[in-house]
């Protein structure tokens, strides 16, 4: 899966399976949403949990360079019997991403922060992140940066509460050269106006392949 995605989806899988308990349930799921659920798009329902990608550093701490090889491509190639690939080592990133519970019941934010709290156990967090055919799994370092308890009020009397657990937490990745090489279009000719005459620089006549 495309770089950054790949991080988004294994994130998000890794956070599901949030459930929390009160006086009129024993078991509520807590849901999952890329952002701030929009209440015109989707139902507010809480308790539930939010992912935004804040920042991507590159890590020139633990960068490497050269060239690797092996038989199938880190696994995003089908293997082929005697046949093996080589390719640039990635650049190192790092991607912080804000995870945010929200809920109105005490007996709810507590029970999240506690699940939040062995999702991402400090120095010791991995995140598994599978490749597109299924033949292998990346396990990523994931670090724990900080926690934050935010709560607030609204509503027009400040009679509507909402308990917020801020979680920022890194997640160690990295992007092949050749991948980005693919992602930025190549110019494969260039035709000019060489009339004196023309006062526009012609843009229609630039061939570009995506």
């Amino acid at each position: 899966m495309t770089f950054i995605l790949a991080e988004d989806a294994a994130l998000k899988t890794h956070l599901q399976g949030l459930t929390v308990s009160d006086e009129k349930s024993a078991f509520r799921p807590v849901k999952v949403w890329f952002g701030y659920p929009d209440v015109e798009v989707r139902t507010q329902d809480f308790p539930f949990v939010t992912i935004d990608l804040i920042s991507i550093n590159q890590a020139t701490d633990r960068q490497t360079s050269g060239f690797n090889y092996d038989g199938d491509y880190m696994g995003t190639h089908a293997i082929q019997s005697g046949k093996w690939y080589n390719y640039e080592t990635p650049v190192a990133y790092d991607l912080f991403y804000q995870v945010t519970s929200y809920s109105r019941h005490p007996r709810h934010d507590r029970a999240i922060m506690y699940q939040l709290n062995e999702k991402f156990p400090g120095m010791r967090g991995y995140l598994s992140v599978p490749n597109d055919l299924g033949t292998s799994t990346a396990y990523r370092h994931m670090f724990l940066e900080s926690m934050l308890k935010n709560d607030r009020a609204e509503g027009e009397h400040g009679n509507k509460r909402i308990l917020r657990n801020i979680y920022t937490v890194r997640v160690v990745s990295e992007l092949t050269p050749s991948a980005t090489a693919d992602l930025i279009p190549q110019v494969t000719s260039v035709a000019l106006n060489k009339s004196p005459l023309s006062s526009s620089f012609p843009l229609d006549k630039i061939v570009v392949k995506p």
